[in-house]
């Protein structure tokens, strides 16, 4: 029942279209609904890339705000397991350092954990903890760790390693895994995504508008372990 504070921040996307562009083209007045769904799906990406990724430095859209990850390895209060990873091999040892890098307290809630790791990392993690299939990969390892269950399936890209959910998320960071709740990130909206329409007359063309307000914060760091194999090099 702590109060939870977020600051939220103002961005904005602007593109236009020439009228020529609308005119011309084959989808003819469709181009522009095509356009505007392109456009609010790349906004909408981005603004996943910022709050996992912004570190407040890297110029110009990274430093916007501390995005998830520089909030945990800089906070102080989140909880590293120190690991060396070479090839990838995101064994089970390894992920077991990550859980007991976590308070016993949320450990014995772990069947609402999950891990939270980038693309090639999850690739790392399968090869090496045999949860697709005995024809993938055969280890003794499989599926016999706490109270683990075959692969999930469906949605995004899932799968299983000592007993926990390992979720893929493409923006996160090579070599970089997460441990925590899912609902342990806030995100807060200030302003619904409304998307502006003009027509420039003197340069004839149609330019459009988004802003959003938008913020982010953990509810509490102290229920997050993670490893950072890139800043241990071995």
């Amino acid at each position: 029942f702590t109060k939870i504070e977020l600051t939220t921040t103002k961005i904005r996307l602007d593109w236009e279209v020439a009228t020529e562009s609308l005119e011309d083209n084959i989808e003819g007045a469709a181009l522009e609904d095509h356009l505007v769904r392109l456009m609010t799906n790349a906004f909408a990406n981005d603004l996943e890339d910022l709050a996992i990724n912004g570190d407040g430095s890297t110029a110009p859209f990274l430093s916007i705000m501390n995005g998830f990850v520089k909030q945990v390895t800089t906070g102080g209060d989140a909880h590293e397991a120190v690991v060396t990873v070479s090839n990838n091999e995101w064994t089970p040892e390894v992920l077991e350092k990550v859980i007991h890098a976590l308070p016993r307290k949320y450990r014995a809630l772990k069947n609402g954990l999950k891990f939270y790791t980038s693309t090639d990392t999850f690739a790392g993690i399968v090869k090496h903890n045999g949860t697709l299939a005995d024809s993938i990969y055969t280890d003794t390892y499989r599926n016999t760790w706490l109270d683990g269950n075959d692969q999930t399936l469906g949605g995004a890209r899932q799968t299983r390693a000592l007993g926990i959910t390992v979720m893929e998320v493409p923006y996160f960071p090579d070599d970089y895994v997460e441990l925590t709740f899912p609902q342990n990130r806030v995100w807060g909206f200030q302003r619904d995504v409304v998307v502006h329409r003009e027509y420039k007359p003197k340069k004839d063309t149609i330019e459009y508008t988004v802003f959003v307000r938008f913020g982010i914060a953990w509810e509490e760091l102290d229920a997050v372990a993670f490893a950072d194999a890139a800043s241990n090099p071995y």
